[in-house]
């Protein structure tokens, strides 16, 4: 697959041979060659978009070309891909992501819309696939395959099956099916799944992996369903054993998680590294706006003992590859001139971008930019959730006839940086009906309440999450966003459910009454309409919130994963604890 059509290769011809001037010249660069790994000094000729000669030093052009770029003996490498993310966990709308790392160097994003999917249904797909045409960034589109993540195990707003996800591949700029993150149920041939798998094999599309932790015969099976990548191995021995056995991994380095170190120690000693791609997969606006995006991943990379060309060969040629696209991730005769002058090989920014061989930003200010036209982006309120009534609403009911205890699975926290969750059965008081955590600082309420208009809700109790007062909430819940609270006071989680009901979706925290910090998502619960210069404080803002009422630990990432229901161990969703390897039900009063 090419990203730019060439409909007149004769122009381009005569471009190289220099019988026609280039529209561009980016001279007195030091070439970075990610596909022989050499360094050398050069000039790049460019016509429609497309380079048609590099030239080595000394070699003049004939043609006066119409432009001229001095690179000042900086490093020309080219523009990094993401290979895999998610624009909704940005928590900025495609348009806005886009200019917020063009700066950084990212010139493709391989995304999968998973989040607003499970929010919008297609619409949602639609509207991130329209909306990220507005700037010069490339936004390939993969159709989300697992729209709930584990339909029996939670509701969202919408659901997919192979008819949704055949209509969405349709879709200009759609390349593939996103991650099939429902292995277990892609392993043990279970018919939904299976039928997106070969949905995918007739129509010859890009299937997008994502196995944690498969090792083995489960390994074998989830490739030989089809599955081609994965972004979530978590330690060397782990991509290690996929690289084994074929699969292209994508090691990530995002807000959420960060196993690239670990990863990179097995893999910096293989003697061929083709099949390694860096991705960011979930990095939030505050943190792309301090440490940058893939360039960041790359100066990771760099520092941990990657020689910087493969690192950078990770972040262009190899991602390229991985998604069959033959014009993008190098510079030579024929590629996409998509490029940046780098002043050093670490991950540092840029000086210069260009795509498609237009100047599109420099010293780390956006240029060119297409601005979208007419009237503002509306959207509506996804928090359907009337049957919240009050703080009655929020209480843990234990079964008749309890007496003054009763025996609950509380869910365990391994701590506020760590995604995990055990259970264990516990005997807490019992208050006028009610299961009381108050003797306990170390316990809280969390609760899920489905927000797509369901009467559906779980209430339990969680240990050592942090929280000592107040509450905390968010509809960024993966993967189904629903309406997620962990708070020790039902009044605080009546009135901050209200709060983000009012304003559409987002994060916040109260304490005695009071509004602390709350960062409005009207983008479906998900995004802002902020560019990053504002989102980024105010996800800080929210933060420190959530550190404030939680003994200055940070819990924002915990909060959000609590219903991950594809996740091993045990996560929370409307329809109940849930034990994430299993994929069945664990009930909050076990009998």
């Amino acid at each position: 697959m090419r990203v730019t059509e060439l409909n007149d290769r004769r122009k381009l011809i005569d471009a190289a041979m220099q019988r026609i001037p280039a529209d561009l010249s980016i001279e007195n660069v030091q070439l970075v060659n990610v596909i022989t790994g050499e360094i050398y000094p050069a000039s790049v000729d460019i016509l429609d978009g497309v380079i048609a000669a590099v030239r080595y030093a000394g070699e003049e052009n004939a043609q006066t070309p119409k432009e001229r770029f001095d690179g000042q003996g900086a490093y020309l490498i080219p523009g990094y891909i993401d290979a895999h993310l998610h624009v909704e966990s940005t928590m900025l709308i495609p348009e806005n992501l886009a200019r917020a790392v063009i700066p950084f160097g990212t010139t493709s994003l391989m995304t999968d819309p998973h989040e607003i999917a499970n929010v919008m249904g297609m619409e949602g797909v639609k509207f991130m696939v329209e909306n990220g045409r507005h700037t010069a960034l490339r936004h390939f589109v993969l159709v989300p395959s697992c729209v709930p993540s584990v339909p029996h195990l939670e509701g969202a707003g919408a659901s997919f099956t192979a008819r949704e996800i055949g209509e969405l591949l349709d879709l200009e700029g759609v390349i593939g099916i996103a991650e099939l993150m429902d292995f277990v149920n892609v392993i043990n041939n279970e018919t939904r799944m299976h039928d997106i798998l070969q949905l995918g094999h007739e129509r010859k599309t890009f299937l997008q992996g994502h196995s944690p932790g498969l090792q083995g015969k489960e390994l074998a099976a989830y490739l030989c369903a089809g599955p081609v990548s994965d972004h979530e191995a978590r330690e060397g021995k782990e991509s290690l054993e996929k690289l084994r056995n074929g699969m292209h991994v994508n090691l990530k380095s995002s807000s959420l998680s960060d196993f690239l170190k670990d990863c990179l120690e097995a893999v910096n000693k293989l003697t061929y590294r083709e099949n390694v791609s860096l991705c960011t997969d979930d990095l939030n606006a505050r943190d792309i706006s301090v440490t940058g995006h893939i360039n960041r991943v790359v100066r990771k990379a760099v520092s941990y003992g990657t020689p910087p060309v493969d690192a950078i060969r990770m972040a262009t040629y190899n991602a390229a590859r991985e998604y069959g696209i033959s014009d993008l991730g190098a510079i030579a005769p024929g590629f996409t001139a998509d490029l940046q002058i780098v002043p050093a090989l670490d991950g540092t920014p840029p000086t210069a971008v260009f795509i498609s061989g237009k100047l599109v930003a420099q010293d780390g200010k956006l240029l060119a930019d297409a601005e979208r036209e007419g009237e503002p982006l509306r959207f509506p309120n996804t928090m359907q959730l009337p049957f919240l009534k009050g703080p009655e609403s929020f209480v843990l009911r234990a079964p008749e006839g309890s007496g003054e205890q009763v025996r609950v699975n509380v869910m365990q926290s391994k701590g506020a940086e760590s995604v995990f969750n055990g259970v264990r059965a516990e005997m807490l008081p019992v208050r006028d009906g009610v299961v009381s955590v108050a003797e306990d600082p170390n316990l809280a309420y969390v609760a899920v309440f489905n927000r797509y208009g369901a009467d559906a809700k779980t209430i339990a109790v969680i240990r050592n999450f942090g929280l000592t007062a107040g509450a905390v909430a968010s509809t960024v819940s993966h993967d189904s966003h629903n309406l997620i609270l962990v708070y020790r006071n039902p009044e605080d989680a009546w009135l901050l459910a209200q709060d983000l009901t009012r304003c559409g979706g987002g994060i916040g925290a109260y304490r005695d009454g009071k509004r602390i910090a709350v960062l409005e998502l009207a983008v479906a619960g998900l995004m802002s309409l902020l560019p990053v210069a504002q989102l980024g404080p105010e996800i800080e803002a929210v933060d420190n919130a959530l550190k404030e009422v939680c003994g200055g630990k940070s819990t924002y990432h915990k909060l959000l994963t609590l219903s991950l229901v594809v996740l091993p161990g045990i996560l929370i969703s409307d329809r109940g604890l849930v034990d994430g390897l299993a994929q069945k039900f664990v009930p909050v009063f076990p009998e």
